[in-house]
């Protein structure tokens, strides 16, 4: 049975394939009888020959259509060539323009630098003189200061703020000047002297100009009030001072206004004493603030000091540009006021007879 069924199969498969071969066959032999018959007519040679000369114009057609292409295609390359190298040609040009540049900019920096390596090498040279001499000028002070001896000369020498003008008179007189360094006048600074000057020094709220709602805020302190904290602090300085030398003046000023309010003027015996005293107060604190010391040069306190403020007849009040100083305690240094202290002194000579010391003063 099963032999069967695949002889079965078989045989189907083959019967199909010989009819499948039959109907191709008669339609081949039809096509090629139809093709026979087209190629004998007339009308159908005429129409290939048509096709072949259609397909020969075509492709004459697409020939010359990509000859004229590439011509163009040509014709734009050979000017992008000619821009590509006029381009190439330009940056050429700006790269050796730019080396130039950049040659000339390194050799003017290596110029500057060579520069500001000389002034620097300079500075520093000057720096280290400027140092050399600063030490020896300090020792030639020190030494000054313990050994005493001739003042140095380089502190002899006076500093003008405005050569070539007039003296400021109140500056000569006070050492101090409402309008300060601007003052259109000179102020001639000594390098060193007996008098010291610290501006602004004592403070004291009754001495500072402003007004409240009020009115003047000095007014809220009575003169006795005043009076009393100056001395505590005249006491509180005065034997601080004493530490460096011998004081023949010293003098408060209780004016209002800013470039007098509260500057303490010292006088020493000598120059030496007053260099020490500037050694020991310039920038040491006091009350919370940092302390200015400065050299000056009080040719007469009788001059400086008003001398109707005492009396309450000062016409300026308090914008006067004379010293107003509060009175020392116990008419302490009053006779420098009047510039007794720089009178000299009566010299005398002691001789014993029979056991008795007799001083005989030696007038001049």
């Amino acid at each position: 049975l099963h032999r069967h069924t695949e002889w079965r199969k078989i045989a189907k498969k083959t019967r199909r394939k010989r009819i499948r071969q039959s109907v191709a066959k008669a339609k081949h032999d039809k096509e090629e009888e139809e093709r026979k018959r087209r190629e004998q007519s007339p009308s159908y040679r005429e129409f290939l020959r048509k096709c072949e000369e259609e397909e020969a114009f075509q492709a004459q057609e697409e020939a010359r259509l990509r000859h004229e292409a590439e011509q163009r295609w040509l014709k734009v390359e050979e000017e992008a060539q000619k821009q590509w190298q006029e381009l190439q040609k330009k940056l050429e040009e700006a790269r050796q323009e730019r080396a130039r540049q950049n040659a000339l900019i390194r050799l003017e920096w290596e110029r500057e630098q060579q520069k500001l390596k000389a002034l620097k090498e300079a500075k520093e040279k000057e720096r280290e003189e400027n140092e050399k001499k600063q030490r020896q000028l300090q020792e030639e002070i020190e030494n000054f200061v313990a050994h005493g001896g001739e003042t140095p000369e380089h502190l002899k020498v006076n500093v003008e703020m405005n050569p070539n003008k007039a003296t400021c008179p109140f500056f000569q007189k006070t050492a101090a000047c409402r309008f300060r360094d601007s003052c259109s006048r000179n102020h001639i600074k000594p390098g060193v002297s007996r008098i010291l000057l610290i501006p602004n020094f004592y403070l004291h709220y009754s001495l500072e100009q402003s007004e409240n709602e009020h009115g003047d805020s000095s007014l809220e302190f009575e003169n006795h009030e005043t009076y009393s904290h100056f001395k505590e602090f005249f006491f509180d300085v005065l034997p601080e001072m004493e530490r460096c030398g011998r004081i023949r003046q010293f003098k408060v000023c209780c004016n209002h206004e800013a470039h007098l309010r509260g500057n303490v003027y010292v006088e020493y015996s000598s120059t030496r004493e007053a260099v020490r005293s500037f050694q020991a107060f310039n920038g040491r604190w006091y009350a919370g603030r940092q302390l200015s010391v400065e050299f000056c040069n009080i040719e007469s306190w009788k001059s400086a000091i008003c001398g109707l403020h005492n009396r309450r007849k000062c016409p300026k009040g308090s914008s006067c540009n004379f010293l107003h100083v509060f009175q020392n305690p116990h008419n302490l240094f009053q006779a420098a006021d009047r510039d007794e202290h720089r009178t000299p002194p009566k010299r005398y000579v002691e001789i014993s007879v029979k056991n008795k010391v007799h001083r005989l003063f030696l007038l001049y």
